[in-house]
């Protein structure tokens, strides 16, 4: 007689019940396996161009301090909203982050007591880290002057452009050492070349609606949206000036600049010379290279003109930083770690050699790596080229209400492109002064209502 049959309930109690028996051992056994292996730190990144370099970096790590490190890469939308999430409800969350630009803005809300990210100001001071980093990378890290991440790189902005046709057209680009000349030469280069009526040639890409393109020429004159203490800056003389030229360039009948867009219509500009010039921050380079083979050799890469002569000549765009959740329960260690991944000067010379990354520690630039020729740009040095460059970059402040300051900018410039269309540049100065101080108006009354931020 079996088990079963002398089962005092049945065959069928007997076998629910075995099942049960069963399933809860396997769980057990299961969970005790996992909280086994669990890792002693967990990274979240968004960026997958990260995942190798990190991994060699992990695989060092975790041998030199005998500890375990899992690096999850996570879609950026999806990480902001679960970090967001998880710290809202005090749940688990990584012990270690990587953001992109103006994410951390929602966790820098309330007092700084509230923070949900450890205060990094004085261990950067303490360890001598800070004076080795481009100081205005932090400022994107940064609210009411301390600093809740690591900037992972600089992005300072050039302008990359066709070289074969630029060179062809007899332009000399060591001249167009301000705006004024680059507009000179601008208008000498609009041209219907099949004699259609329609211009097939511009100077330079520029969106007559998004707000990147303004955004990165304002920064350039030292004017962006608030100040370290998060005041609100975009309201003055610089940015009225800023605007009307930027359309003139972009909504006159002379204009020398066309939105060229993104993806296929950018490839297809690009390749067909619709326009000579393109913002170009490090990380454009790396994805031109990878999308645009059949450029190869055609293009080159230039500071930006300035506005005043001995000006400025760049400006940033985008950014990524690591940040570590004050609910860690090994800080130090995650301290340690983010140190390996942003400070090891080796390390970041291979990563800018796959990446074209710019890191912001400056001693790692004499690397050789950042002193390679790049053959697909016409054998520049890039890494020298945008080093020299991030030695100039500028601030840009973040707070929690950036991403609505710029909608807010965005909305001046678009009301000034209908009224520039219907009244030309008369009273358009006057015009974009009253808009902008309508906006500061607006954005400074949402500020006053968060009286959570109120230190």
């Amino acid at each position: 007689m079996s088990v079963a049959d002398r089962f005092p309930y049945g065959k069928a109690p007997f076998f629910l019940t075995a099942v049960a028996v069963v399933s809860t051992l396997f769980v057990l056994y299961t969970q005790g396996r996992k909280a086994a292996s669990k890792p002693d730190l967990t990274l979240a990144i968004f960026a997958p161009n990260h995942v190798e370099s990190y991994q060699k970096a992990i695989d060092a790590f975790e041998r030199r301090r005998g500890v375990k490190v899992s690096l999850q890469l996570v879609h950026n939308r999806a990480l902001q909203t679960r970090l967001q999430n998880a710290m809202l409800a005090g749940t688990e969350v990584p012990d270690l982050v990587e953001m992109g630009a103006g994410e951390i803005s929602f966790f820098t809300r309330g007092p700084l007591k509230d923070v949900g990210f450890v205060d990094l100001t004085d261990r950067l001071e303490r360890e001598g880290l800070r004076s080795r980093l481009v100081e205005s990378r932090l400022s994107i890290w940064s609210s009411r002057e301390r600093v809740f991440a690591l900037p992972h790189d600089v992005h300072p902005v050039g302008l990359m452009y066709r070289a074969d046709l630029v060179e062809a057209l007899g332009i000399d680009v060591s001249t167009l050492t301000t705006w004024d000349a680059f507009v000179e030469a601008g208008r000498r280069v609009r041209q219907d070349l099949d004699g259609d009526g329609v211009i097939d040639r511009y100077m330079i890409d520029m969106p007559s609606s998004a707000f990147w393109g303004l955004g990165i020429l304002l920064l350039q004159q030292d004017v962006p949206l608030f100040d370290q203490k998060g005041n609100i800056t975009f309201d003055q003389p610089k940015t009225v000036d800023t605007i009307v030229w930027y359309l003139q360039q972009t909504q006159s009948a002379d204009r020398i600049a066309f939105e060229c867009g993104w993806g296929q219509s950018l490839l297809k500009a690009m390749s067909d010379g619709l326009a000579l010039f393109y913002f170009a921050p490090d990380w454009r380079t790396q994805t031109t290279m990878m999308d645009m083979p059949r450029l190869k050799g055609k293009l080159k890469v230039m500071p930006l003109p300035a506005w005043q002569p001995g000006g400025r000549r760049t400006s940033v765009w985008g950014g990524s930083g690591l940040a570590i959740p004050r609910s860690n329960p090994n800080v130090e260690l995650a301290w340690e770690f983010a140190k390996v991944l942003y400070f090891d000067k080796q390390a970041l010379g291979e990563r800018f050699k796959y990446t074209g990354l710019l890191p912001p520690l400056k001693d790692a630039w004499d690397s050789a790596e950042f002193n390679e020729p790049k053959p697909f740009f016409s054998g520049q040095r890039l890494g020298t080229v945008y080093a020299e460059l991030a030695r100039e970059a500028p601030a840009d402040w973040s707070t929690p209400y950036k991403t609505q300051a710029e909608g807010k900018v965005s909305e001046v410039f678009l009301r000034s492109v209908l009224f520039y269309k219907e009244n030309g540049e008369k009273g358009l100065r006057e015009f974009v002064t009253r808009e902008l101080a309508s906006a500061r108006a607006l954005l400074q009354k949402d500020i006053d209502r968060n009286v959570f931020a109120k230190e």
